[in-house]
């Protein structure tokens, strides 16, 4: 008994997928959302305040990302394209401390699994103390830190992916993060 040769599964870009997609191919749709879900979710959450919410914003990207496949700018990776889809579907929600809350409690939760009471104690304390001025903050400066300093994501990237002129990045950022700062100092005082 003869076998057949193995033949290597080569993985589609994503922006082969995008293409399938604006052609009217749905199944890379489903491919796309299982290789992006988790880290479009994992933004979400952290950006909506509630986890009902995020799920369904987590949808309605890649349902947006379908109707607008066509306009896809053709990068190997459709991740930061997707976050940006996501970062703007959470600015037209934005709702309010309320989900604020949430958020802040999901960061606590993400601590590591050894238990040190100074620590906690330090971290909700931070916590507590950053909620205020995060629920000053607006939802475009919100949005640009959570995508820095949480999604890992460059200036460049972040840019394209809300369609705004990198200096809007940057002094998004750099605002958001002076007002950080200066809650902070006053914390640990």
């Amino acid at each position: 008994m003869k076998l057949a040769p193995v033949m290597p599964v080569v993985a589609v870009s994503d922006a082969d997928l995008l293409a399938q997609i604006a052609a009217g191919t749905l199944d890379a749709l489903g491919t796309l959302y299982d290789r992006h879900r988790d880290g479009v979710r994992g933004f979400l959450a952290r950006a909506t305040y509630g986890h009902a919410d995020s799920d369904d914003l987590v949808h309605d990207v890649f349902l947006t990302a379908a109707k607008i496949a066509a306009r896809y700018d053709g990068r190997a990776s459709a991740r930061p394209w997707l976050i940006g889809i996501a970062a703007r579907l959470v600015q037209r929600r934005a709702r309010g401390l309320g989900r604020l809350r949430g958020l802040l409690g999901r960061f606590a939760s993400t601590q590591p699994r050894t238990f040190d009471p100074v620590v906690a104690l330090e971290t909700r304390n931070t916590l507590d103390a950053i909620a205020p001025v995060l629920a000053r903050m607006s939802a475009a400066k919100r949005v640009v830190l959570l995508m820095t300093e949480l999604e890992g994501m460059t200036a460049p990237e972040i840019a394209r992916a809300l369609e705004i002129p990198i200096g809007t990045v940057w002094t998004r950022l750099h605002t958001a993060r002076r007002e950080l700062i200066e809650v902070l100092a006053e914390v640990r005082r």
